[in-house]
């Protein structure tokens, strides 16, 4: 009889039975029994790789442990995989410039349209319409161009130098337009109602042409806790009324005391450092000349803006990034990389675990990351979870209202012989309360890890 079914093996006799039932051993009933033992023995999976697996087994919430990497598309991925961007980095592209080719392994058979890659570009981009084409898929002329955003959210084509050689970008594919958005191309459309013109009677110095060498800062090698490194650069004033020189300089984020100008000054406009709390770093600019630097704690939902607390005889200032501190008031490291319109990239030496359920939320929710606060980020989410059932799950900016299906979704389930495992990669928009919208098809377990961030003036 072997199995019955629900997992249990069944003989066919019972030899004490038959003894005090007076039935004798025959070879029917012993070729019988056996033949039934070895029914069950077909029936169970042999761990050198004999067996093909004929249906569905369901796991009841235990793990598949131990899992080698998957090369195949329809391989398992182990969770490292997804950590480590095993398949969503690319590498370098390949052709010329505008017409830029990746070859993966394993190749892809089509586009689908929530998609995401990171590649390195081989040369700079010189028309309107490079496109990017992927496993040799159809003819990229018409499937794979490559665009960005406006200010406005809609698809507009790239400048020239959008794309420069060695330059690393993050592609989202649009199939409903044929086409790859690069989320952070070098020239990000500028809308100019947002700046702020200079004064007739101070039409500013222009100190540098292009490109502009901008500030950018690093954790202290020494004492990367509480101390950040800025580089010499130029401050744009942020009234749009000149420039200025600035000298590098070490400035520590001190837990007591007041502002204090100079190398190894305590950066803190106001207050102290406190755990898990964001701060926002200023150029400052003194009325003889001199750049120091600053910092102001972020506040959910408010613009930073120094003017304020200003050190006396500071009149200018110029937002240069924002860090986050850890539950215990450190630092938190990482490295930033900068653009010359302002925008910066940055990523966490340890991904920072954001959000944690049991139960995921099936209707549109705001759940915090780690990002800034006070200013909207383009933060980058890994996360994965177990599940009892298939779930899709979509993670978007808050401003948006789609709502989460087998078909709309930036987080994925997949189902391999029964066992259900759940991992995702996206980049989207937060609030400047440093939340995105989250919702999933299903409520089951769900873990979100922030990877990074990028701040886009445009976004502010």
């Amino acid at each position: 009889m072997a199995f019955n079914g629900s997992g249990t093996f069944e003989r066919i006799y019972n030899w004490v039975n038959d003894k005090a039932n007076g039935y004798k051993i025959t070879a029917s009933r012993m070729d019988g029994e056996f033949d039934g033992i070895a029914s069950g023995l077909s029936q169970c999976i042999t761990k050198d790789g004999q067996t093909t697996i004929s249906a569905n087994i369901p796991m009841s919430n235990y793990k598949l442990t131990g899992l080698g990497n998957g090369s195949s598309r329809t391989d398992s991925i182990a969770l490292g995989q997804v950590q480590d961007g095993t398949y969503t980095y690319l590498g370098t592209t390949s052709g010329s410039a505008d017409a830029y080719t990746l070859t993966p392994s394993p190749s892809i058979t089509a586009y689908a349209t929530t998609q995401q890659f990171t590649a390195k570009i081989n040369a700079t981009n010189t028309t309107t319409t490079p496109y990017l084409q992927i496993s040799a898929i159809a003819n990229p002329t018409t499937t794979a161009v490559i665009k960005k955003l406006s200010a406005t959210k809609t698809e507009i084509a790239v400048e020239a130098s959008d794309l420069l050689i060695n330059g690393i970008y993050d592609f989202q594919r649009n199939s409903a337009n044929d086409a790859w958005i690069v989320l952070n191309p070098e020239k990000a459309f500028f809308n100019a109602t947002n700046l702020t013109k200079a004064t007739s009677t101070a039409q500013g110095i222009n100190y540098l042409s292009l490109p502009i060498n901008p500030i950018t800062i690093a954790n202290n090698s020494s004492t990367p806790n509480t101390d950040i490194d800025f580089t010499a650069g130029t401050i744009t004033f942020h009234d749009g009324s000149g420039q200025a020189l600035s000298t590098a300089m070490t400035k520590r984020l001190q837990s007591t005391g007041a502002w204090s100008a100079g190398n190894n000054g305590n950066l803190l406009l106001s207050g102290a450092r406190a755990n898990s709390s964001t701060y926002h770093l200023f150029a400052l600019y003194k009325t003889d000349g001199t750049v120091d630097y600053g910092a102001l704690l972020g506040v959910a939902g408010t613009d930073p803006n120094p003017t304020s607390v200003l050190p006396t005889d500071y009149t200018k200032y110029q937002y240069i990034t924002s860090l986050l501190t850890d539950a215990s008031g450190n630092i938190r490291r990482g490295s930033y990389s900068y653009r010359l319109d302002g925008s910066y990239d940055f990523e966490f030496n340890s991904y920072v675990q954001s959000r944690t359920f049991s139960a995921a939320p099936t209707t549109a929710t705001l759940q915090t990351v780690a990002v800034p606060l006070g200013l909207k980020f383009l933060c980058e989410l890994i996360g994965g979870g177990e599940t009892g059932a298939t779930m899709y799950s979509l993670i978007i900016d808050p401003q948006k209202t789609t709502t989460a299906s087998s078909t709309n979704f930036n987080g994925y389930a997949y189902n391999n012989a029964g066992s259900v495992g759940y991992n995702f990669y996206t980049k989207t928009l937060t609030n400047s309360s440093a939340q995105v919208s989250l919702m999933a098809t299903t409520a089951n377990n769900l873990q979100i890890l922030t990877k990074g961030f990028s701040y886009n003036p445009i976004n502010k």
